[in-house]
């Protein structure tokens, strides 16, 4: 008797494997490109399954480009700083200012 071999897309047992791990069974798919996807390998956005790659290519390189502009600068940072310095020594001044006239 001849036993069905498993295809690259399901196991012996009939259930359907990850794309990127054959040995682990698939728990979704993939909206973005239909492909079967292990826990591992999938990540829910609003209860919607995408693996890495497509993930990826959700994210795009622009919201990391900034992202990382973002946090990489130090001027951004000093003049956020010496704002908020000149407005809470402001607004100190003029409660002490009004605490005086009292």
């Amino acid at each position: 008797m001849d036993v069905p071999s498993a295809t690259p897309s399901t196991t012996a047992f009939g259930a359907a494997v990850c794309a990127n791990h054959p040995r682990r069974e698939a728990i979704g798919i993939c909206v973005a490109c239909r492909k079967q996807v292990c826990g591992e390998c999938t990540t829910k956005v609003d209860g919607i399954n995408y693996c890495v790659s497509c993930l990826a290519k959700l994210a795009g390189p622009d919201r990391r480009e900034q992202a990382s502009a973002a946090e990489a600068s130090p001027i951004g940072g000093a003049l956020w700083l010496a704002l908020g310095t000149i407005t809470l020594t402001i607004l100190a001044w003029g409660l002490l200012e009004l605490g005086a006239a009292w």
